[in-house]
């Protein structure tokens, strides 16, 4: 993805993924609003499974049930390079996001790969294309930038 642009909406709602294309203001309203739910949908997933998961490691002599690995700082050139270095795994893929959740002290980001739809490859009978999360105990300055007062950035372009 050598022509990536992140996408981001106001603050006030969703994250836009409008472009220049045709699809205009409401029908990248939609596909933001799509995308949103899908990814919101898988990572609250993740969030029960760590959490039941923690419960499994509590009952089990401490063992450490967090899987999912800790950075002290993520910052947006970390997820720009998974997007990039995994895209060619993923040729359908017509660009990437990134969703963040605040989880008490630390954020579960999740960064992953959408279709021409906006629609992320994960789990929709295609090949499952890589998805990489993380709990970070802060975002560098560009990273926060990046998502302003949103939770999702999208990147849209192609190899």
């Amino acid at each position: 993805m050598s022509d990536e642009k992140a996408v981001q909406g106001a603050g006030s709602g969703p994250a836009s993924a409008a472009s220049g294309s045709a699809r205009g203001p409401a029908g990248g309203a939609a596909q933001a609003d799509r995308v949103l739910e899908t990814a919101d949908r898988m990572l609250r997933r993740i969030v029960r499974l760590m959490d039941l998961g923690d419960q499994v490691g509590e009952a089990k002599s401490g063992l450490s049930a967090r899987r999912v690995p800790l950075h002290p700082v993520l910052g947006y050139s970390e997820v720009v390079a998974f997007l990039v270095r995994n895209h060619a795994a993923v040729p359908q893929a017509a660009g990437g996001a990134v969703l963040r959740r605040r989880r008490g002290r630390e954020y579960l980001v999740q960064t992953f790969f959408l279709d021409a739809e906006g629609t992320p490859l994960r789990g929709t009978g295609t090949a499952d294309a890589p998805v990489w999360v993380c709990r970070a105990q802060r975002l560098d300055e560009e990273l926060a930038a990046a998502f302003g007062g949103t939770d999702l950035i999208v990147f849209e372009g192609g190899a």
